[in-house]
Parts: C-alpha cells; sequence; structure tokens
C-alpha cells in the first residue's frame, strides 16, 4: 500500500518498501496537486501551463515530462508495477489512480469529517491534521485548499468543544479550544469558551487570565475593545463573592497565555503576506505572457 500524508510536510511511503522518503520540491507540488485532484485527469498542457506557465510551451512539456518521470520513480518504485498508482493515458491526460491500494491522510481526515454523528470518527480526523497542508507552498491552488481544509479542521475542532461541554468533559473541552486559538487566535467567541470552561470547575483566576489575555491580544493586533458578551463575562466573575478588591488582579500580559498567542498572530500576518506576495507573482507572470513580443 502507498501511503502519502500531505499535512505538514509531504511524505510517500510503501508498506515494506522502507521508511519515509520525501520527494524534491518539484515532484511534491506535482504529487500533491494529482492527489488532491485525484478523481479525475489532467491535460498536460493544463499542467505545464500551471507549474511552468513563465516558461515557452515546449519547454513546460519538457519540464512536465522530467518532473513525471521523477515522481514514477517516488510512486513506482523497483517491485510496483508501471501504471499502479500514475496513469498516463494515450491520449497525453495523466491522473492519479484512484482505485489503487493506497492511504492519503486528506482523504481519511475528510472521510472522518463526514461522519456528522460519530465522535470517535471525529476525534481521529483531529488528529490526522498533523499541521497545515503543503506546509511551504505559497501557489494559488495550494493556499485555497490549506485555507479550505483548516476551515474544515477547526470547524471540527469547534463541535468537539461543545460535545465535550455538553457532556461535563471540560479538560478535553478546553484542550479541543486552545487548539483552535493556536490557529486563529483572534476567535474572541472561543476565547469566551476558555473563560467559560474554567468558571464551571471553579477556577476564577484561569478564567480571570483567559479574559486579559483576550482583550489584550484583542487591543494589540485589532485595536479594539473585546465585545458586549465578552466584557459582560469579565465582569461576572469580578463581581463574583470573594474578590471585592481588584488591585491585586494579574495584569494584562500573562506572560505563560499571551505569547504563544502572539506568535501565531504574528504567523497568520506572514501568511497573510506570503500570499499577496505569491499573487502579486502570479499576476506579474501572466501579465508578461500576454504581453506581445513587439519586433526589433
Amino acid at each position: 500500500m502507498l501511503r502519502v500524508r500531505l499535512f505538514g510536510t509531504i511524505r510517500v511511503s510503501h508498506d515494506g518498501f522502507g521508511p519515509e522518503t520525501r520527494p524534491i520540491h518539484g515532484v511534491q507540488a506535482l504529487l500533491a496537486y494529482l492527489l488532491l485532484h485525484r478523481n479525475r485527469h489532467h491535460s498536460r498542457e493544463a499542467l505545464g501551463g500551471l507549474f511552468w506557465g513563465e516558461h515557452s510551451e515546449p519547454r513546460a512539456r519538457s519540464c512536465l515530462s522530467t518532473a513525471l518521470w521523477r515522481l514514477r520513480q517516488v510512486l513506482e518504485p523497483p517491485g510496483v508495477p508501471r501504471g499502479t498508482y500514475l496513469l498516463v493515458q494515450a491520449g497525453g491526460e495523466v491522473g492519479f489512480n484512484s482505485e489503487s491500494d493506497h492511504w492519503l491522510d486528506v482523504a481519511a481526515f475528510e472521510d472522518a469529517l463526514s461522519r456528522r454523528h460519530d465522535w470517535a470518527a471525529l476525534e481521529t480526523a483531529v488528529r490526522q491534521y498533523s499541521g497545515d497542508l503543503l506546509e511551504g507552498f505559497y501557489d494559488e491552488w495550494a493556499l485555497r485548499e490549506r485555507e479550505r481544509l483548516r476551515m474544515l479542521y477547526l470547524d471540527g475542532l469547534n463541535r468537539l468543544v461543545e460535545r465535550h461541554s455538553a457532556e461535563g468533559a471540560i479538560d478535553a473541552a478546553l484542550g479541543c479550544a486552545r487548539r483552535v486559538l493556536e490557529l486563529d487566535p483572534l476567535r474572541e467567541e472561543v476565547h469566551r469558551e476558555v473563560i467559560r470552561l474554567p468558571l464551571r470547575q471553579g477556577h476564577r483566576a484561569l478564567a480571570l487570565r483567559q479574559y486579559l489575555t483576550c482583550r489584550s491580544l484583542l487591543a494589540e493586533e485589532l485595536n479594539v475593545e473585546p465585545m458586549e458578551e465578552t466584557r459582560a463575562l469579565g465582569a461576572q466573575i469580578l463581581a463574583e463573592p470573594g474578590r471585592a478588591d481588584t488591585t491585586d488582579l494579574p495584569g494584562p500580559t500573562t506572560p505563560d497565555l499571551l505569547p504563544p498567542l502572539r506568535s501565531a498572530a504574528r504567523r497568520l500576518n506572514q501568511a497573510r503576506e506570503e500570499l499577496a506576495r505569491a499573487i502579486s507573482t502570479a499576476e506579474a507572470a501572466r501579465r508578461s505572457r500576454e504581453t506581445p513580443v513587439r519586433p526589433s
């Protein structure tokens, strides 16, 4: 069986054929694209334009042929019959053999998420998500798929937060909520859950610290105050008996929680900048292809 992981860094292995390997970068991109669109075939012209659009058409075809040769060495090493995984049709169309004996982490993730009321499957799905899809790739198609799968992952985690919270599994709910904030630290509704859940256990200090963390993060990143619902939670904590004086409350910096959230926010900003650069580069390449060459 062929096993491919696309979450995080790309890794390929064959049962009984040694350890996981990582193809070279260009082959990784082609492999990932064929796997993410594994239910259809692609013309050589479309693949050449997608991956080598900055080159002339003959050069793009040559680059594609080389990449396909290298990809076949990865997917079908000695002992694996040609055509087991990589299909190249007589008309020139290329595709992944979706009927082959293979395991793909993205497919397993999506399949488990589709079982809406199977909570064990949902737990399995979020474990499959070992990192953002295709880390280090910033082509438009990769960014779209990365964002789509990230949203599915966050939705799955939020469903688990609700489930664990309803069952009284506070620690499990907190764990899932904090994983959401690692990827999307500005989700204020999740901050509210991380405030409410410790309150149910009587941990007012933890709840207050999370409120202050949320307030500080929103102020620094968005220059806004928390929403009224969030502020009401903070007021509820302070209004509870046993704390008449607020002068000894922890400050808004709370060093154990705020730095990782700030780091996550910086990563989001970096990803946005990289996306903007990738779009700018793609647009420049398209303009150069569309600009007619004037005779000298």
